[in-house]
């Protein structure tokens, strides 16, 4: 029972983590071919664990059956993602057997006799494994030469956390026909997903996940030693049981931290997306579109009447250095040289002021604090002013 308990608590880790690269997926603008696919992939991964964990849970036969049918769709979906990845399509003779073997298995899922159950686990899990090694073999056999560095190591990232992934995975199976008595698909799944969103934060290739997990077993070691420490050792098949989830519990921190860091860069861009798409010969369209951009939804544009009870020379003065002036800046001159702008520093909650154009006078404030905004928000500014005078002089 306390197996079973591990296994379900196991299959609930690897649908969390599932879920929190799909979401993130999801949400982000401008997902690349690829990312859907692997979206794709990862809510049929979902299925699959979501359905086994209630299986096992509830102990409803009938779930089985739903469990295999969405098990054969693995190869599936996987053959879609290799050649997504390749930009190729795989050999004629490997679709077939995979599409062919997908319709059969679904069918025997959904009509086999209760009896066979078990051998059908065998020929189920058989199947699933020797489809996913033979698209690894495909992988590893592409021609590099075709494919850029960066898609080269996202392959071979891919490529490990699959190798790993199959074996701990068919213990799943093995379980099923009654053989195994562990069940450590959920941890070989948490392994796949931890590659492709460790490939998809930060790049890097298969010695990167190498790297990754062992300091994810690591890091689950030096917590089961904590544990042992203040409980006693467990004998060893309940010590491996908490291994694995401790295992578990550390790659679902690290997919959660993975996939805040790509929606963080990806919220970043949108500003360079902006800049990227603004129109540098058209003042007020230049404005226009960046003003549309999520990082300067606070920003004011000040001209004409906005100006009009300030002393325009004393204003100018605080752009003598240059277009962009900080808050921190324009008060370090002291009330009197720059007490103008800083009042409407003030009165704009802003933390910098761009210097648009000077005839007529145009100021733009914008609120964009190091922290939380990131670290290249001055470089971000400087492009800014230097964009929208271009802008002005055409």
């Amino acid at each position: 029972m306390e197996t079973t308990a591990a296994s379900i608590a196991l299959n609930l880790l690897a649908f969390i983590g599932a879920g929190a690269y799909v979401l993130g997926q999801t949400s982000a603008r401008g997902a690349s071919p690829v990312d859907q696919r692997l979206g794709a992939l990862f809510t049929v991964l979902m299925a699959l664990v979501g359905v086994r964990a209630l299986r096992w849970w509830l102990e409803v036969e009938a779930l089985r059956r739903i469990e295999e049918a969405i098990a054969a769709l693995l190869p599936l979906f996987a053959l879609f993602l290799a050649e997504g990845l390749l930009r190729r399509h795989a050999p004629s003779r490997l679709k077939q057997a995979i599409a062919i073997g997908v319709a059969i298995f679904m069918l025997a899922a959904v009509l086999r006799p209760i009896s066979i159950a078990p051998l059908f686990a065998y020929a189920l899990g058989a199947f699933v494994s020797l489809s996913l090694i033979s698209l690894a073999v495909f992988l590893a056999a592409r021609d590099r030469a075709s494919l850029s560095a960066g898609e080269n190591d996202a392959i071979s990232a891919l490529f490990v956390g699959l190798i790993i992934a199959v074996p701990l995975g068919a213990t799943d199976f093995l379980a099923g026909a009654g053989v195994s008595p562990i069940r450590a698909g959920g941890l070989g799944l948490l392994v796949f997903i931890l590659a492709v969103a460790r490939v998809t934060a930060h790049g890097g290739g298969g010695l990167s996940v190498v790297e990754e997990v062992f300091w994810a077993v690591l890091a689950a070691a030096l917590g089961f030693a904590v544990f042992i420490f203040v409980f006693g050792a467990p004998p060893l098949m309940a010590a491996l049981t908490w291994f694995a989830l401790i295992a578990a519990l550390v790659l679902v921190f690290r997919v959660v931290q993975y996939v805040r860091e790509l929606r963080e860069a990806r919220s970043r861009s949108s500003f360079w997306r902006a800049f990227a798409e603004a129109p540098t010969d058209n003042l007020d369209a230049f404005l226009d579109r960046m003003l549309d951009a999520p990082e300067l939804q606070r920003a004011r544009l000040r001209e004409g009447a906005a100006l009009a009870g300030y002393d325009h020379a004393a204003l100018l003065r605080g752009f003598d250095q240059g277009p962009v002036l900080s808050g921190a800046e324009a008060r370090a001159w002291g009330a009197g040289a720059l007490e103008q702008l800083c009042v409407l520093f003030d009165e704009q909650e802003a933390t910098h002021a761009i210097l648009v154009t000077r005839e007529p006078l145009r100021i733009l404030f914008v609120n964009l604090p190091r922290v939380g905004a990131g670290p290249d928000v001055d470089l971000q500014l400087q492009l800014l002013a230097k964009l929208a005078g271009q802008a002005a002089r055409a």
